[in-house]
């Protein structure tokens, strides 16, 4: 089998780029992966080169697109890392891995952060029809924002490939919902242990290690979250819990491991957090995330809302066995019962989620049997073995069908750009609401569906 693979790498700051590192070396070493050459934008080489692969301009793709069995594509949301990746895909058809359903972000990178709006109208036209049309316009002329994840924006990028692969089935759930048709697979995160750079080490060791490097006593109780830092994280809700179990127990401490999003005022959230236990670090290099997660008692990973992604944070801190506390949501809901602690989101979330941690707090056997009951489930459903062949079964079954990419039609879109019917009917539809005609009024809807019918009818 020959791949090509296109994604961020390191020392690209992404956690895709730490993931494809990761992975790469197993898929390459698999006897029935031929070669696989890595294809990245001009003046992103990476380094080090994972697993001694060959390195191509990913300008020169196309050109080369038939030397290659399958061409895999890494998608995620955000226009730094993947906007030249977008937009390759769009013209070079191949199976795309999408991180996340949720590419809004990344769609208006590519079109509104370039100076392109009417780019980013038409894509709201072309995934969501009239309203995703108007919703647009709307934000253009006013500034005011929406609900940005009722249009998540995948659409485009699931039309153009010739298959999707997703982390789990909650993403493949929502994709098929919007493309029934689509050739959509999930393959699972992988989380190999023998890569950690204290894999050799004591683990009471590694651990107190840990804990020192972060300026942390050994009978400390450490709560943690980990990763990139955005409203999603729901940390108001984490720190009035962490607030309520001090009073309990006043030297516990809380560490948030991560970079704030620079659109993210987290700052005025923290209020005085800083100094009621709270430790900030902002982004730090893997290895010492990683150590960091080591230090934890409890970890804390919420998520909402959620686009569709397996947190790579959650797989890790699970994989090592640290008693996680989750929300009930998307992926998050598909952890087996006993591996995690996980919270709804409903007005018991705060007062569920306090409770936890003041008795995981006084009950070490209940966290490290939580901990145990995770760390199993990672190595059974989440190891190296079994993403590479997640993997390399999807790619078998697409090689032998050969699809083509996926075309949609109205209602499930794309909607053609000039559609006389659908716009005839959703003006005739405001002015009957504007009139005061309600559902209602059948013999008047009669009457007026009558006409649109036969307006539609192709004469002679």
């Amino acid at each position: 089998m020959r791949i090509a693979w296109v994604s961020p790498l390191p020392p690209e700051p992404s956690g895709i780029s730490d993931y494809c590192a990761e992975l790469l070396p197993h898929l390459a070493r698999h006897p029935e992966v031929e070669r696989i050459d890595l294809y990245v934008e001009e003046g992103r080489r990476p380094n080090p080169v994972p697993a001694g692969l060959a390195v191509e301009a990913l300008r020169n793709l196309a050109a080369r697109a038939d030397r290659y069995d399958a061409i895999v594509y890494h998608l995620g949301n955000n226009g730094d890392h993947h906007a030249e990746i977008y937009r390759t895909l769009c013209v070079v058809p191949g199976i795309t891995m999408l991180h996340e359903y949720m590419l809004h972000h990344l769609v208006r990178a590519v079109t509104l952060a370039r100076g392109h709006p009417a780019g980013y109208v038409e894509e709201m036209r072309y995934a969501y029809g009239r309203s995703g049309q108007s919703m647009a316009k709307r934000f253009l002329a006013s500034g005011l924002p929406f609900d940005t994840w009722s249009y998540p924006l995948f659409e485009r990028a699931v039309d153009a490939s010739r298959a999707v692969l997703v982390h789990n089935r909650h993403a493949r759930e929502r994709i098929l919902r919007s493309r029934p048709a689509a050739r959509v697979g999930a393959a699972p995160l992988l989380f190999d242990p023998a890569s950690l750079g204290f894999a050799n080490l004591d683990r009471a060791a590694a651990r107190r290690a840990a804990r020192a490097e972060l300026g942390l006593d050994e009978g400390t109780f450490v709560v943690a979250s980990f990763g990139f830092v955005t409203p999603a994280k729901r940390l108001p809700v984490t720190l009035e819990a962490f607030r309520r179990l001090r009073r309990d127990v006043p030297d516990a401490r809380y560490l948030i491991v991560g970079e704030v999003s620079p659109h993210y005022d987290f700052s005025s959230v923290l209020e005085r957090g800083l100094e009621t236990g709270v430790q900030l670090s902002g982004r730090i290099p893997l290895d010492a995330f990683e150590r960091a997660m080591l230090a934890a008692d409890v970890a804390i990973n919420l998520r909402f809302p959620t686009g569709g992604e397996t947190s790579a944070s959650l797989i890790r801190l699970l994989g090592l066995g640290i008693p996680t506390i989750v929300n009930r949501n998307g992926s998050f809901a598909e952890i087996p019962a006993g591996c995690c602690l996980p919270v709804d989101l409903d007005e018991t979330e705060t007062d569920l989620l306090a409770a936890y941690l003041l008795r995981l707090a006084g009950d070490p056997d209940l966290r490290r049997g939580i901990g145990e009951a995770a760390r199993d489930y990672v190595a059974r459903d989440h190891s190296p073995e079994a993403a590479v062949e997640g993997y390399l079964s999807f790619l078998r079954g697409v090689i032998a069908a050969r699809p083509e990419p996926y075309r949609a039609v109205p209602p499930l879109a794309p909607w053609p750009e000039a559609e006389i019917g659908i716009e005839l009917v959703a003006e005739v539809s405001g002015a009957l609401a504007d009139l005061g005609v309600d559902e209602e009024d059948e013999e008047a809807l009669r009457s007026i569906a009558e006409v649109l019918v036969d307006l539609r009818r192709p004469s002679g």
